[in-house]
């Protein structure tokens, strides 16, 4: 069987997660393909960067002839940056029209071109709305050549107008008096009936000029009900819950959990990589403060950064909260007594990070697969008891408050650094999240899907 999996977004998470779907694909007699919009990728599986050529790039090298090798090197090159040119195009349309995942077609009718010349007999979407690709272009190829589709929603992009993720509150919403509203529900609602108005447009992907949600929830409703041999993945039972009152709801929904590859996460033994990982984010000033870790992709309007500098400030001198995924920005308005590092994509690092906390704190669903990867690590974990997160844990190995009830949150994270979980009740939670157990559940979903 061939498989193409197709992520469009930097979401490192997802990326590691369709990696290792690949890896299992491989190892038990097929052939997968990675194909992202952005960088890194991994090494040590076949990938093709969206916009850029299949193979081109190892063809050249491998040959004998300098002057081919060149040439090709410097194609590949222009491609890259032809590749990256389009990306920041499509993001900046979209920032005025309220369009992501609609432009960048030239790019898209590339990639598919390339894609074609793989043969894919099943295709494995995952995030789309990473202002790489033309959605449309991408659903109508699939349309026509009639190709088996697993689709995993990572998060509620698919059937919603706009937003990524539909819970209130918006932005200020540190502390429940901050709501902008107390007669909103806590979950938006309009993506069961129809988008209109959106009171998130100001979110990833982010539009700050044209509210065009309703056209976009009526065109992905057009095209992604068009697809005849669709079946959609979620991590989690919420989101399933949700899928089942959305325009989707006549396809069927498998719960596959997120995974965690515990061959790659795993306390850090090494002194050398733990003492790079220290030196390199700052750890050694933290001096006698315990760690409280916060990790994700990004930090944009709905991530709860400044949730973070509210419990900094209420935890005081004895801890410092840590954040992963900033800005040099967001780095440089940190209030003093916070660390600041930039997204982390090295696994290794990550496990040092882990180890070297006291505690995980996961505020965003979009960051859920955080969760397992920190105790995988022995690390104990608090999150908001919202949407999927709670799925994850048990008293065991962390704890869930209220979101953003900072009061609540430096009352947990006091009472775990002060009584840890022990580690290896951690690491066997993780283990319920292990690769080998979701791989083999997708491989099954794709048998069933091609009939082989």
């Amino acid at each position: 069987m061939r498989i193409a999996h197709i992520h469009g977004t930097d979401n490192q998470t997802i990326t590691r997660f369709a990696a290792d779907l690949c890896r299992h694909a491989a190892a038990a007699g097929h052939k997968a393909l990675l194909c992202c919009g952005y960088d890194p990728v991994p090494g040590d599986i076949p990938c093709l960067r969206i916009g850029e050529t299949l193979l081109s790039p190892m063809e050249y090298r491998a040959a004998r002839n300098p002057l081919r090798r060149g040439i090709g090197s410097l194609l590949a090159k222009g491609r890259s940056i032809g590749a990256a040119a389009g990306r920041l195009m499509h993001r900046g349309f979209s920032l005025v029209t309220d369009r992501c995942g609609f432009y960048s077609s030239h790019t898209t009718r590339h990639f598919l071109r390339q894609l074609d010349k793989f043969q894919p007999d099943l295709v494995h979407l995952h995030s789309l709305h990473g202002c790489c690709l033309n959605v449309p272009l991408v659903i109508d190829y699939l349309r026509e050549r009639d190709i088996p589709v697993v689709w995993t929603l990572h998060d509620n992009w698919a059937y919603t107008g706009h937003c990524v993720r539909n819970s209130y509150p918006i932005k200020p919403y540190l502390r429940p008096q901050d709501a902008p509203d107390a007669s909103l529900p806590a979950i938006c609602t309009q993506w069961q009936k129809g988008c209109e108005s959106c009171p998130m447009k100001h979110t990833h992907p982010a539009s700050y000029v044209l509210d065009q949600c309703n056209k976009n929830y009526l065109e992905k409703w057009t095209l992604f009900t068009s697809l005849r041999r669709l079946a959609l993945a979620s991590p989690s039972r919420c989101c399933s819950n949700e899928v089942k009152q959305s325009f989707l709801s006549a396809y069927p929904v498998h719960t596959l959990p997120g995974m965690v590859n515990l061959r790659a996460f795993t306390p850090c033994g090494d002194e050398q990589t733990m003492q790079r990982t220290v030196e390199r984010y700052h750890l050694d000033l933290l001096e006698d403060r315990r760690l409280v870790l916060c990790a994700a992709d990004r930090w944009d309007g709905q991530n709860s950064l400044d949730d973070l500098k509210a419990l900094a400030k209420v935890l005081g001198s004895e801890y410092c909260v840590a954040a992963t995924g900033l800005t040099g920005r967001q780095i440089r308005s940190l209030p003093e007594g916070m660390l600041g590092m930039p997204a982390v994509t090295d696994p290794a690092e990550m496990c040092a990070l882990y180890t070297a906390a006291d505690l995980l704190l996961c505020t965003d669903p979009l960051s859920a697969a955080r969760l397992p990867e920190a105790m995988a690590c022995g690390t104990q974990v608090l999150c908001y008891d919202t949407a999927a997160l709670p799925e994850y844990i048990t008293s065991r190995c962390g704890a869930a408050v209220p979101p953003g009830d900072i009061a609540a949150a430096a009352h947990t994270v006091r009472k775990l650094c002060t009584v840890p979980k022990d580690p290896m009740a951690c690491m066997e939670q993780a283990a319920q999240y292990r690769s080998e157990r979701c791989c083999e559940g997708y491989l099954a979903l794709y048998r069933r899907m091609t009939g082989r």
